[in-house]
């Protein structure tokens, strides 16, 4: 099963987590980490170190950041050059409903490109396609 843990401003990787399993159920081996208004970056290095080391020896690792070039992205950025794993960044809900129902049969590599892929596909401009459907 790939690990993941999710990193991100606040409580998004929390409350995104919390809505995920509102639709499949409580989900194991999912660490999630917020960065707060005055915390300190070098904390949650530190507590994202503890999380990598403690994980990485389970197997493989997933990690989520909520945006490119934010803090939280940084911080992870920065721990690629010491630590193995994959770091997807722009999560969203149907992302990580594809990564959840899936982590157990797809090894990390393919589990990248699926949710790549249903990322792409999940961000509609909704009017267009109603403009497209009733044409």
């Amino acid at each position: 099963m790939v690990e993941v843990i999710m990193v991100s401003h606040g409580d998004y990787a929390k409350s995104m987590l919390e809505s995920a399993q509102m639709i499949v159920g409580e989900q194991d081996h999912v660490q999630t980490f917020g960065l707060y208004l005055g915390d300190s970056v070098d904390k949650l290095r530190e507590d994202l170190v503890e999380a990598i080391e403690k994980v990485q020896k389970d197997g493989e690792l997933l990690v989520l950041t909520d945006m490119f070039s934010g803090s939280p992205f940084n911080i992870t950025y920065s721990l690629m050059q010491h630590y193995s794993f994959r770091h997807i960044t722009g999560i969203n809900l149907p992302m990580l409903l594809e990564i959840l129902t899936s982590r157990e049969s797809a090894g990390v590599e393919e589990l990248c490109e699926m949710i790549l892929d249903k990322g792409k596909a999940t961000i509609i401009d909704v009017n267009k396609f109603f403009e497209e459907v009733n044409q």
